[in-house]
């Protein structure tokens, strides 16, 4: 092994926590699922710790093994296309500042999802049930639908304020004859 690689390793080894996937693989983020295992597979061979098993260790072997374990988490990542998805979106959210895929980031963010339409069940279906009847302009049944949802999630803001929206929708211009 040349002095020249050695230096490399060890200086990416330092930069690889600022890099996102598509970066550690060296692919472009609109790059395919083939392009992405093939540059995983080149980058895997070049990185792999089992190629080096035989250096003594020190600052090289754990640069290696700090970026074989970004490589594997990288392809792991950009293989499966939900998580390939929750990533991009994650970049683009965060102007490429959030760098690593994580399950605790991807179920906050689905619970925050869920809790924006409803804690329950039941107020989950009310919402929906709401907003089937605003999209038909139906606003005395949404603002019902909206209040029975309260009666389940009395905290909610949203419910609160879609009651209002509907409550304010109402034509309430009747002429008595």
């Amino acid at each position: 092994m040349d002095q020249k690689f050695s230096e490399e390793v060890i200086v990416l080894a330092n930069l690889i926590d600022e890099m996102n996937y598509y970066q550690v693989l060296r692919v472009n983020p609109r790059a395919s699922l083939g392009q992405i295992r093939e540059a995983y597979h080149t980058q895997s061979r070049l990185y792999h710790p089992d190629r080096y098993f035989n250096y003594p260790d020190g600052p090289f072997k754990q640069s290696i093994y700090k970026i074989s374990k970004r490589v594997t988490e990288a392809y792991v990542t950009l293989r499966d296309a939900q998580k390939r998805g929750f990533y991009d979106q994650q970049l683009q959210q965060s102007g490429s500042q959030k760098l690593r895929y994580t399950e605790q980031s991807e179920q906050a963010q689905k619970k925050a999802k869920v809790e924006e339409t409803g804690k329950t069940d039941k107020g989950r279906q009310l919402y929906r049930q709401g907003m089937a009847e605003m999209k038909r302009r139906d606003f005395v049944a949404a603002e019902r639908t909206f209040k029975m949802a309260l009666a389940y999630e009395p905290d909610s803001e949203l419910f609160k304020k879609l009651c209002e929206e509907a409550g304010n929708n109402i034509k309430t211009d009747y002429k008595i004859k």
